[in-house]
């Protein structure tokens, strides 16, 4: 991928002028969401030939080749191309429409003569034409004859969504990947499948301008997505397992969690959850994360049930005459793992972190009591007295300090363990605890409340998405509102402070999104924050979710470039998103 674009490059250096050289810098489409069913792509052959080319010897014709082949996929927004190339020469397919919208050429896969390639990146019930340019020895030497391809219309179910380019100049280029969840009916909202089972589960690219260029649907809900460098995505799904898929939506490997493939084998409506052949990994459930580590490991987050006692009175309500001292806590468990057999190479529970009776208050035992969200709905069944205690919602790890960064939302904690044994001490061992109840010293700004997706920046900087519930006022009346915020700490010293922060507002008012979230740094600096939990709440009752991209400014604030807000009100939600530089990787 990377070669090609360098090619098409130096192409455009030495002056060789390209058909569909328009991007979507320069223009904007008509938004609207289609409701119609799913076309297939149908691929005509073109009578309008793009201008003439000249080569690096500045000849005045190219050598002309046969037009290639576009054949329609099951899924609307993809196509695939085969043709004969000369295998002496470089083969890069350049796809153009009227509008001036130019996907990223694809990867273009040779056996001798013979190439393929995926087209992907494409709008619905849009126009294309495609073509194939030769070079050789970077120069432009020949073109397939153009054919046109109209792609089909997204799939029913799907929110509106609208896109503000503030400063077009400043966005940084790509594509925004994200995960959408359908919660409607987990809110008590009525939801008209048209007597199907849910299919819950969307993951979404859309360009600049909102388009969406290309998606996938599942039964279930996914969490954190991340595209791999082999333009694959490993996503998890349904909290108890994981899955690396392909821009066909097609599985190439899947790990589960050891409830997924027993007890929760089916769902309700008689869908085997999991694949016919997963890897199975020896733990509960695989929830919120799942990585792909430097070391080629895996890492993901799973959970455990104990039975705690020595609780002098209850905390949560119960009847103080039949109360037995104990409580039936769900905590999480970091877990790394081989991903080719499963085999666990280890993993550090949170009971050896922290222990709720040295303050059963502060540490907030009684969890969240919604019995249809994870990991209640997992072990209820099982054990109806559990609570939710410290779930925990990410994980990274860091080759430099040899640290794993875990966010543990309901203890408004961060923390860093040991990721592998080194000369200072063994794997897993606390390096440093962020938060209220942490063993930092916080020396300007405010902590994080039930945060999400820290991420490490340059230096010992240290970027959260606050999502800000339990924060209070200065008079100690309730203060909600969400942001990004950014901490430089120093472990040895033990002290943090906050030097940034960028609170979500939509005209004028402040937007407390209560669950989910993400914020990442961009590759030019900027930053991508997910408000992923607004979930219609007045004043903005259609407004489910919104992503921005931000350019910091000082220790407050920045310049919003770009925006993308969902559009569905209350019970769509945003977990994550990334910036990819195009559909078909970074």
């Amino acid at each position: 991928m990377t070669r090609l674009v360098v090619i098409l490059a130096v192409v455009a250096s030495i002056a060789v002028a390209c058909a569909g050289d328009s991007n979507d810098d320069t223009t904007a489409p008509a938004m609207s969401s289609s409701t119609t069913a799913p076309t297939t792509i149908a691929p005509t052959t073109s009578s309008t030939a793009p201008p003439a080319q000249q080569n690096c010897a500045d000849e005045p014709a190219l050598e002309a080749f046969p037009a290639v082949t576009v054949t329609p996929t099951d899924h609307p927004l993809l196509a695939e191309l085969q043709g004969e190339i000369p295998a002496r020469y470089e083969a890069i397919v350049v796809l153009s429409e009227s509008g001036g919208h130019q996907p990223a050429p694809p990867p273009v896969v040779r056996d001798g003569d013979v190439i393929e390639a995926l087209l992907a990146g494409l709008r619905a019930d849009t126009t294309y034409t495609v073509e194939v340019q030769l070079l050789d020895d970077q120069c432009l030497v020949g073109r397939t004859q153009p054919v046109t391809m109209t792609t089909g219309s997204l799939p029913d179910g799907l929110p509106s969504m609208v896109a503000d380019l503030a400063v077009p100049t400043a966005i940084q280029d790509g594509v925004t990947l994200f995960n959408l969840l359908d919660i409607r009916e987990g809110f008590g909202i009525e939801v008209d499948r048209k007597g199907q089972p849910p299919r819950t589960g969307w993951l979404v690219m859309v360009d600049r301008w909102g388009e969406v260029v290309w998606f996938h649907h599942t039964d279930h809900n996914m969490g954190d997505a991340e595209m791999l460098e082999d333009g694959t995505i490993l996503v998890e799904y349904n909290d108890t397992l994981a899955r690396r898929i392909n821009l066909r939506g097609e599985i190439l490997d899947e790990w589960a969690g050891s409830i997924i493939t027993s007890r929760y084998l089916i769902d309700e409506y008689g869908r085997q959850v999991p694949g016919n052949d997963p890897i199975i990994v020896d733990t509960d459930s695989m929830h919120h994360e799942h990585s792909l580590l430097p070391d080629g490991s895996h890492a993901t987050l799973s959970t455990e049930v104990r039975i705690l006692d020595g609780f002098d009175t209850p905390v949560c309500g119960e009847d103080p005459t039949g109360f037995d001292g104990s409580y039936h806590l769900i905590a999480d468990i970091v877990v790394l793992f081989d991903p080719v057999s499963g085999e666990k190479l280890n993993e550090f529970s949170l009971f050896d972190y922290f222990d709720p009776r040295t303050d059963p208050v502060a540490f907030n035992l009684c969890g969240l009591p919604l019995p249809w969200v994870f990991p209640n709905w997992l072990y209820a069944p099982i054990d109806p007295l559990v609570r939710d205690w410290t779930h925990a919602n990410a994980i990274e790890a860091n080759t430099e300090t040899n640290a794993l960064l875990v966010s543990v939302r309901h203890l408004d904690a961060v923390i860093a363990l040991r990721w592998k044994d080194d000369a200072n001490g063994p794997a897993g061992e606390l390096l440093w605890h962020s938060g209220p109840l942490g063993d930092l010293e916080l020396l300007d700004g405010d902590w994080h409340r039930y945060q999400h997706a820290p991420e490490f920046g340059p230096g010992s900087s240290l970027l959260v998405y606050d999502n800000g519930n339990r924060r209070l006022g200065a008079d100690g009346s309730p203060n909600f509102f969400s942001r990004a915020v950014e901490y430089v700490l120093d472990p040895d010293a033990k002290t943090i402070s906050q030097v940034w922060e960028y609170r979500a507002e939509k005209d004028g008012t402040p937007l407390f999104a209560g669950f989910v979230g993400d914020v990442d740094r961009l590759a030019n600096g900027n930053v991508l924050i997910v408000d992923g939990g607004l979930n219609g709440a007045e004043p903005f009752p259609e407004l489910s979710a919104r992503i921005v991209e931000v350019v910091p400014a000082g220790g407050s604030g920045g310049e919003l470039v770009w925006g993308l807000e969902v559009q569905g009100g209350p019970g769509w939600v945003v977990y994550r998103a990334e910036r990819l530089s195009s559909v078909y990787g970074r």
